[in-house]
């Protein structure tokens, strides 16, 4: 019986490891024939051991998975993985944060002149500030007066001339 729950909770940790250690399918080969080998053992013991054992095991199988997966993103391992950014973290060009961190829709009505090209995108100067903007029907020179038409989420959409 000893051989049974050795074999168990060593196949149930290495399941737990399996999550967080890249093996290349090594550590959940072994928790694999750990656990096919506490089942095989409880059963030739006895008939209820052996149902109580599988139980165990299918149960706990997925549950560790799932646990080991939700905990995962908050290692420095997975971390580095999943490649998560902290939003605090990240900046973006010009060390300003990153373009989901603005509200573009005050931009609406104003006006301002390009710096690039506008093919249909490229840069534009708004109140002082550099814009990536995208040119609603026409390519647009640098140095011409634009004014935002419209705000749709992360893009600002721009026409020739002013307000």
């Amino acid at each position: 019986m000893t051989y049974v729950i050795i074999l168990l909770v060593a196949g149930i940790l290495l399941v737990f490891l399996e999550t967080f250690i890249p093996s290349g399918g090594i550590l959940g080969f072994v928790a694999a024939v750990s656990l096919a080998g506490a089942v095989i053992l409880a059963f030739m013991q006895s008939g209820t051991i052996g149902w109580i054992i599988l139980a165990i095991a299918i149960v706990s199988v997925p549950v560790l998975i799932l646990l080991g997966l939700k905990i995962l993103p908050r290692t420095p391992f997975g971390r580095r993985l999943l490649l998560i950014a902290n939003n605090k973290d990240s900046v973006g060009a010009g060390g300003k944060a990153g373009i989901s961190d603005k509200d573009f829709s005050l931009l609406k009505g104003k006006s301002g002149v390009t710096v690039t090209q506008l093919r249909p995108s490229g840069i534009a100067e708004i109140d002082g500030e550099r814009y990536s903007v995208v040119a609603e029907g026409e390519i647009i020179g640098p140095g011409c007066d634009i004014f935002v038409i419209k705000v749709e989420g992360n893009s600002i959409i721009v026409g020739r001339g002013n307000i």
